[in-house]
């Protein structure tokens, strides 16, 4: 009993660690694949940077025009019905041996500022 007690505390305690150092994702636009990943920094007051990314997958969904996209719709979603200006979009190929596998990447990222 006591023993299932002490268990279920540890186990708690650990859940909550676990969450505390989690991190809220970024919200998804409507229409963007699951696989593609975003995330927005704040630059200056009216500007963000955005980055778009989607690991190389049996699935697909790592095309440079789908990457472009969701990025573009990322960035309406953020302007939420404000006018903005875009930067260039820079595109990036690149692996990750994490774990040991090689995995590919690709991401598309640039800045918009707010007009209004």
């Amino acid at each position: 009993m006591r023993r299932s007690i002490s268990l279920t505390v540890y186990s708690t305690v650990a859940a909550i660690l676990i969450l505390a150092h989690c991190a809220a994702a970024e919200p998804r636009p409507a229409g963007v694949s699951r696989f593609i990943h975003f995330s927005v920094t704040a630059v200056y007051p009216k500007s963000f940077d955005i980055i778009a990314s989607a690991q190389w997958s049996i699935y697909g969904h790592f095309g440079l025009a789908e990457l472009k996209e969701a990025w573009h719709k990322k960035a309406l979603q953020l302007a939420n019905g404000r006018k903005f200006k875009t930067s260039a979009l820079v595109v990036h190929d690149g692996e990750d041996s994490t774990g040991g596998w090689a995995i590919g990447f690709r991401s598309v990222s640039g800045t918009i500022t707010l007009i209004d």
